[in-house]
C-alpha cells in the first residue's frame, strides 16, 4: 500500500505515518500466522527499520505482540476497541463474571463468541486449570458448520439470518467427524433446539469435543454462544450432557445480566 493512493472517505490522501500503520494492521490480518520483518518489506515495500519502529510502538499499546522467534501477530487492543456492546452496555464486560464461574464449576476451558459474516470471533476466553487443556488466542475464527459454538449461530435465532448463514457454509471435511451434509446438520440443528445447546465431537480438530448455548439479548435477539471445549479424553458423551446443561444454565445467567 504506497501512501499517495491511499485515500479516506473524502478523497484526501492519508497522512504516510498512518496509511503506514494501518497497511501493518490490514497485512496482520491476513495473516494469523504472523509476519517477520522480512515479511513485512517483502509485502509493503516499507524499510525494516521504519516497520521495526511502527511494531515497537504498537507493540507497546497492545494492538501487536512478537514471540521469542520474532514474527508479530495482531494483539488484542483491537478486540478491546470492537468489543460488541448490547444496548449500550459492553459485552464483554457482562459476560467476564459469568464465563469466569462456569470455567471454575466445570474445570474446562469456556469462551465466548459472536458471529461474524459466515464465521464466529473468540473474544472473550478462560482457559481450564488442567495440564491438559484446549488453548484458543483471542481474535480466533472458525466456520459454523463444524463446531458447536458455530452451530449456535446456524441453530438458534432469527430464520432468515439462520438460512443467510447456513448458504455460507463451505461444508468442507476437517476431520474424519466432520458434518459435510446440509441435511444431515439441519437434523442435528433441531435436536439442538430441543435440548438448548449445541455439540462437537472432533468435527473441527481432531480430539476436541466441546457444547455451546444460545446467548439472547432483552429482546430476545442472538449475540453470542457460549461454549465449554476439552478432550475428549475428559468430555465424554456422558460428561458432555451435563456440561451442555451447564452451558445452558449459564448462558441463561447472562441473558439476565443483559435484560437489566
Amino acid at each position: 500500500m504506497s501512501p499517495k493512493n491511499a485515500t479516506s472517505l473524502n478523497e484526501q490522501p492519508l497522512a504516510p505515518s498512518t496509511d503506514r500503520c494501518l497497511a501493518i494492521l490490514e497485512v496482520l490480518s491476513r495473516h494469523p500466522e504472523g509476519l517477520t520483518l522480512s515479511e513485512f518489506h517483502r509485502q509493503l515495500g516499507v524499510s525494516k527499520n521504519m516497520v521495526f519502529r511502527i511494531l515497537t510502538d504498537m507493540a507497546a499499546r497492545g494492538y501487536v505482540y512478537r514471540d521469542a522467534e520474532k514474527t508479530f501477530y495482531l494483539g488484542a487492543k483491537l478486540l478491546e476497541l470492537a468489543a460488541p456492546r448490547v444496548h449500550g452496555r459492553n459485552l464483554v464486560d457482562e459476560a467476564a463474571p459469568v464465563v469466569r464461574a462456569l470455567r471454575d464449576e466445570c474445570g474446562e476451558s469456556v469462551g465466548l463468541l459472536v458471529p461474524n459474516g459466515s464465521e464466529a470471533v473468540l473474544i472473550y476466553f478462560q482457559p481450564a486449570r488442567h495440564p491438559m487443556r484446549m488453548i484458543f488466542d483471542l481474535g480466533y475464527r472458525l466456520a459454523l458448520y463444524c463446531n458447536a459454538p458455530g452451530k449456535v449461530f446456524l441453530a438458534f435465532g432469527d430464520e432468515k439470518e439462520r438460512q443467510r448463514r447456513m448458504k455460507l457454509q463451505s461444508f468442507q471435511k476437517q476431520t474424519a467427524q466432520t458434518i459435510t451434509s446440509r441435511a444431515r446438520l439441519e437434523t442435528e440443528l433441531e435436536q439442538a433446539r430441543q435440548v438448548g445447546y449445541t455439540t462437537d465431537r472432533g468435527e473441527d480438530i481432531e480430539g476436541a469435543h466441546c457444547v455451546a448455548a444460545p446467548v439472547f439479548d432483552r429482546e430476545r435477539q442472538l449475540v453470542a454462544a457460549l461454549v465449554i471445549a476439552g478432550p475428549s479424553q475428559r468430555m465424554t458423551a456422558r460428561a458432555m450432557t451435563g456440561l451442555g446443561q451447564k452451558a445452558v444454565a449459564a448462558a441463561a445467567a447472562l441473558n439476565a445480566r443483559l435484560a437489566i
